[in-house]
């Protein structure tokens, strides 16, 4: 599942080769008006920066997406003509990241303006019935966060920022209403990739309360922590020959594997010996 400047979302059968386009932003010109992306493309510097899937429906076709220009969507592509089941206005600045909590409505978005926010879905409104949303929670970092995600238990809140920590957070989910929340645990790490590499992400296990993030370590490596923090790997070999921007597990759980891509668009997978 990818996302690209051009407002498009797709899916590529890894099989094949051949990519699936799934959803596409429109602009409002008449002839877009019964399309489901209309009104989405707000010009050059409006694309789709951020696109997952919706874990309580178990279809590849109900999505989360987030704008260069701070909306957020929930897409549902199940039916032909698709629908927007809501779109907000989260922020001012580019939305780098979403994440839904396993309860199925807690919800964090990280972006461009620094922070980590907390929401409530149940409370989006419709995308012709919209509310003044407000966080229930959020975090101020120094500089912009690439992302934040949910462990898969929930408990466990990892963010990567630009201003070189990964943040963890304890029960995030369950903060009071207006309330500014702090990181239990901030782990150095340097995440100052430039501008030629894409920006570092720290990626959950899908079943396991473990993530792994790259590196700008020399020789290249691949890092792997437990959700307090401690590091429990640092993968390095022949065949990291860049900066893994980003990595994350494969969902198999015969045996514990690692995906890592880099900027040339090549991927390194890592194994656990047998």
């Amino acid at each position: 599942l990818s996302a690209s400047y051009d407002g498009t979302v797709r899916w590529l059968d890894v099989e094949s080769g051949v990519y699936q386009p799934l959803f596409a932003t429109y602009d409002d010109s008449p002839q877009n008006k019964n399309k489901t992306g209309y009104g989405l493309d707000e010009g050059y510097r409006s694309w789709v920066q951020y696109v997952c899937t919706d874990h309580r429906t178990n279809s590849e076709k109900c999505l989360f997406l987030s704008t260069s220009t701070g909306q957020v969507c929930h897409v549902d592509m199940r039916l032909p003509q698709g629908k927007l089941s809501f779109r907000e206005t989260l922020s001012e600045k580019k939305i780098n990241s979403l994440s839904l909590h396993p309860n199925g409505y807690s919800f964090i978005s990280a972006g461009l303006d620094g922070t980590v926010k907390l929401w409530d879905i149940r409370k989006f409104g419709t995308p012709t019935k919209k509310r003044s949303q407000k966080p229930i929670a959020e975090y101020f970092s120094s500089k912009s966060v690439n992302s934040a995600f949910f462990s898969p238990s929930g408990k466990t809140v990892v963010s990567t920022t630009m201003a070189d920590y990964l943040d963890l957070f304890d029960n995030i989910h369950l903060s009071n209403k207006g309330s500014k929340t702090k990181p239990i645990r901030k782990i150095r790490h340097n995440n100052a990739t430039g501008r030629w590499l894409s920006t570092l992400m720290a990626k959950w296990h899908p079943a396991l309360d473990m993530f792994v993030v790259g590196s700008m370590r020399k020789p290249r490596t691949i890092e792997v922590f437990d959700q307090g923090g401690n590091e429990l790997a640092a993968l390095q070999g022949d065949a990291l020959t860049a900066v893994c921007s980003r990595c994350c597990f494969h969902p198999s759980p015969d045996t514990l594997t690692i995906l890592g891509g880099n900027s040339s668009g090549r991927i390194t997978v890592v194994q656990q010996p047998q």
